[in-house]
């Protein structure tokens, strides 16, 4: 009996795989997620292009490498209570057990059904030149989203429970499957301003972009689940094609940005390979979510939320959509050490609200060092680092 392989492969996947935007950034991951009105340039190419106008007196460029993180949402607990089963179940294999054990058993087994570990990470870099009249930048960033899940036959729920007393416990039908996708984007961000009034100014930018999508699709049954199939050939497939993003910036003056991002606005759809008689399809499509935020001295209070859900996975036995609401602030202290906070809630509620918190480092404004935590639960949590530099 493998499940122990199980538990630690859905662990494992979890961390191996941003927040809601499919991008990692350490000061927008450490303020909720929030950047569409308040990105520094340098994630503006991902965050809203029409940020790259914005940017200090001295800055003629800057060079972000890299930006790692990791999130995993895993509220139910679930990932232990496949390792208590599993670790039960392999006692009892081995010593036998009473009917009261077995039933107990079974109970645990049926426990397990319908629950889901929904994990991210990523990784990007970044070259931007800002300026108000053209500016631009090149990006690459990997985003990779995954959902792991189980499949409980309820005959095998019976068939432990009515396991003669000392007897072998039977053989499971039931099954572990993870479905996942790695999203990787090159992307080339241009923005211009446009001075509207005399304190006024709207700003306005765009990011073609190559996207490259590999799926995987990997099941088996629990009994001979291997964790190092995962990425076999057999259960994965990869697909290219050319996307758009499109965002605006407007600061009407007094320390305010409002910012509307409208992503991917070319659809696609992208089939998994069938195992198990089942295909997914993960669905690239157009999100659009608008921001605002206001700078006064050292603070910056930032909010976006998302106008509509975005449909992550077509899977009957998970419902997946998020939509997230997040706000978030700084405190930037002698242009030299940043203290951020915020807080994320997903509309749909498909996981539940984050705290989030972090801190930058910007000697003499040039050498950057930002990191930022994600707290759900002592079960649901994630961790942002990024190295910058600005010239």
């Amino acid at each position: 009996m493998r499940i122990p392989t199980l538990s630690g492969s859905l662990l494992l996947l979890a961390f191996a795989p941003a927040l809601h935007a499919q991008y990692f950034e350490a000061r927008n991951s450490a303020m909720g997620g929030a950047g569409i009105a308040s990105s520094h340039y340098l994630i503006a190419g991902t965050a809203n292009p029409a940020l790259l106008t914005r940017h200090g007196e001295t800055d003629d460029f800057g060079l972000r490498l890299p930006t790692v993180g990791a999130q995993v949402y895993d509220e139910s607990n679930l990932l232990d209570d496949i390792q208590d089963f599993a670790d039960e179940y392999d006692r009892l294999a081995s010593a036998g057990g009473t009917s009261q054990e077995y039933a107990d058993l079974a109970q645990q087994l049926a426990d397990l059904s319908g629950r889901s570990v929904y994990g991210n990470a990523g990784v990007g870099f970044a070259f931007a030149m800002p300026s108000k009249s053209f500016a631009w930048s090149l990006h690459w960033n990997t985003f990779a989203d995954l959902v792991a899940f189980t499949l409980i036959d309820p005959a095998d729920v019976t068939a432990i429970a009515t396991t003669p007393a000392g007897t072998p416990l039977p053989d499971l039908n039931s099954e572990g499957r993870i479905v996942g996708v790695s999203l990787s984007e090159l992307g080339f961000s241009m923005a211009t301003r446009f001075e509207v009034g005399e304190s006024t100014g709207l700003s306005v930018g765009v990011t073609p972009k190559y996207q490259r999508v590999d799926t995987y699709n990997y099941s088996a049954n629990i009994d001979t689940f291997d964790e190092s199939d995962f990425t076999d050939s057999q259960y994965r497939t990869d697909d290219a094609s050319f996307n758009v993003d499109l965002g605006v910036a407007l600061e009407p003056g007094s320390g305010f940005t409002f910012g509307v991002m409208a992503r991917n606005l070319i659809e696609e759809e992208y089939d998994t390979v069938t195992t198990f008689g089942q295909t997914f399809q993960y669905t690239v499509e157009p999100t659009v979510g608008v921001g605002a935020s206001w700078t006064h001295g050292i603070l910056t209070l930032a909010s976006d939320v998302d106008l509509m859900p975005r449909d992550r996975f077509q899977i009957d036995a998970v419902d997946d959509d998020v939509q997230f609401l997040s706000l978030g602030a700084e405190v930037d202290l002698w242009k030299w050490f940043q203290l951020r906070g915020g807080y994320q809630s997903d509309l749909q509620d498909f996981v539940d609200d984050a705290i989030t918190g972090g801190i930058g480092l910007s000697p003499f404004d040039v050498f950057r060092i930002d990191v930022a935590g994600i707290y759900v639960n002592d079960d649901s949590y994630g961790a942002v680092a990024q190295l910058s530099f600005t010239f």
